[in-house]
């Protein structure tokens, strides 16, 4: 079932909210010091857990770079540094990720305009320290690529994200063509976050929160594997 402990952790230091951490991650942000930034994830890992960390700092504090940027209050260069900077945090737990005992795979993918991949990685990060095997196609994926995915990797289920509202419908058009293929189908990002932006998608919205939607996907993802 792979490791829990990375994922739950025990509060090993001063009782520090995750709103603080985060805090103190947008600080080091403004700064431009990311070694701070990497720090504060670290310590926030071993405070909350790793899925803790996800959930309530980094993404948080990722959403509100984004929206600094957004209003102009930050360049696209400060932005990237900073996706960078989680990408290479998020990579150093992704080598201690163990072997899958978990298939067959989940297909995780953005919509074909979508270039924000960094909360499906750490998805996959969540998915693979409880062993499931997963293939993660990453940002802009084509519906020819997706459904070759499918088609080549048989899997348990897709997840499609997609976070701009802007590219709301080229997602759905990708959920519509994974619905007939795969045995659960799953959707995440503030193109759906509401119910209007829902309506008549097929398969199952996963909210807002990493440790949510990895539980959904493993919970489905045993439901498909074959019996032993």
């Amino acid at each position: 079932m792979g490791q829990q402990q990375p994922l739950r952790g025990t509060p090993t230091g001063p009782a520090e909210l995750p709103a603080e951490f985060a805090d103190r991650f947008l600080r080091a942000f403004r700064r431009d010091d990311p070694t701070t930034m990497r720090r504060v994830l670290e310590q926030a890992t071993e405070a909350c857990g790793l899925g803790g960390c996800l959930d309530d700092v980094l993404l948080p504090g990722m959403r509100a770079i984004g929206a600094l940027w957004q209003s102009g209050q930050c360049g696209i260069e400060k932005e990237r540094l900073a996706t960078e900077c989680a990408r290479a945090w998020l990579q150093s737990h992704e080598v201690l990720v163990p072997a899958p005992d978990r298939g067959p795979p989940v297909v995780l993918a953005c919509g074909p305009t979508d270039q924000h991949s960094l909360a499906l990685e750490a998805l996959g990060i969540l998915l693979r320290y409880e062993g499931q095997e997963c293939r993660l196609l990453g940002a802009r994926v084509s519906t020819r690529a997706l459904v070759t995915a499918i088609r080549a990797s048989l899997p348990a289920a897709v997840v499609i994200v997609s976070h701009l509202r802007a590219n709301r419908n080229r997602a759905a058009e990708s959920l519509r063509l994974a619905h007939e293929q795969v045995p659960e189908l799953f959707y995440a990002g503030d193109a759906f976050a509401t119910a209007r932006l829902r309506r008549n998608l097929p398969g199952t919205y996963l909210g807002t929160r990493l440790q949510t939607a990895s539980s959904l996907i493993l919970r489905s993802a045993a439901r498909t594997e074959p019996a032993s």
